[in-house]
């Protein structure tokens, strides 16, 4: 699934210039001058209103509604946002331009007859006085929305197609491995936490697409004392993956204990119902005797082998399903 093509959603006060500047540039004809003072008021104020009210519902029907994305996307969107607060702004903004168009249906009909021109001069000042007044109750929310924006727009387009996702501590050469099997470009760097959220790779076999994640560095702790970038590799692992490749560094050049990450690995497996294949990188700086599949992401050491081992699971999960 895609997020949509989200507008920048505008300042109160943006909103209220844009619509009054655009209503100020219509002019109306009549050969009696009070007439067509009369039918330029109205249109004016038809306008500004108009113009409020259909940028807010295209702000509306611009975001996602949360109540029908996948699971991954729901609880991601919450993690990174809170979905309820968006709900909320957006009910504020449904508010706002029913009031607005309310406001300028009053007023319209207060000047339609009327042929004084100093109370039509008035009465539109004041309609657009008591529109600027309820936009301007929504600041908070527009902001808050144009904020969600950014970070919806970041969240990246994930296919429903075999999926591998890369787990372990940070700084074990994950990024690195989803650079060398497939098209993701994550971040490279020697220091942890450079992940900052998912990134997605892909590689074709025989024209079978397969799809790679790259998740933030987890640590062995609960999960409630997780943060924001640890639980998005929570939800990758528990809503994407149909195998799970974990990395291990056991030379702990990557700063931490080889035991806690073996700790780690075991709640990973307690957790998930999914095939985990046990793999421990950099066998260029040390080789241990364990049973599990030694590779280099640096020097493409084991690397074919481990493809072999990941498409082997996802042919044979995929065969299951059919079979289902």
């Amino acid at each position: 699934m895609l997020m949509p093509k989200i507008p920048t959603i505008l300042t109160s006060k943006e909103m209220i210039d844009t619509s009054f500047r655009k209503a100020s540039k219509i002019s109306m004809d009549d050969r009696i001058l009070i007439f067509r003072f009369r039918k330029t008021a109205i249109a004016r104020i038809n306008s500004a209103a108009n113009t409020i009210d259909t940028t807010m519902r295209g702000y509306v029907s611009s975001l996602p509604n949360f109540d029908a994305v996948p699971r991954f996307y729901f609880e991601l969107s919450d993690l990174l946002i809170d979905v309820d607060k968006i709900k909320k702004s957006l009910g504020a903004l449904d508010w706002c331009r029913r009031i607005v168009k309310k406001i300028g249906n009053k007023g319209t009909k207060q000047i339609k007859n009327s042929r004084n021109k100093e109370f039509i001069k008035n009465k539109k000042k004041e309609i657009y006085g008591r529109i600027s007044s309820v936009v301007k109750q929504i600041s908070d929310e527009l902001l808050f929305l144009n904020t969600a924006r950014e970070k919806l727009r970041n969240i990246p387009f994930i296919e429903n197609i075999p999926t591998i996702v890369i787990a372990g501590y940070p700084n074990v050469g994950k990024s690195l491995l989803v650079r060398k099997i497939s098209s993701g470009k994550p971040k490279i760097a020697k220091y942890p936490f450079t992940t900052k959220g998912v990134s997605i790779g892909h590689f074709k076999i025989k024209y079978k697409k397969y799809q790679v994640i790259d998740t933030p560095g987890l640590l062995d702790r609960e999960l409630s004392k997780r943060n924001k970038i640890e639980q998005q590799a929570v939800l990758a692992l528990r809503w994407l993956a149909n195998t799970i490749v974990f990395i291990i560094d056991p030379t702990e050049h990557c700063g931490y204990p080889l035991d806690a990450q073996l700790r780690l690995l075991n709640d990973i497996k307690k957790t998930f119902s999914i095939p985990v294949i046990e793999v421990e990188n950099k066998c260029d700086i040390l080789s241990t005797d364990s049973g599990r599949l030694k590779i280099s992401a640096l020097t493409d050491e084991g690397i074919d082998e481990l493809m072999e081992k990941v498409l082997g699971i996802l042919r044979n999960s995929q065969s299951e399903f059919l079979k289902s």
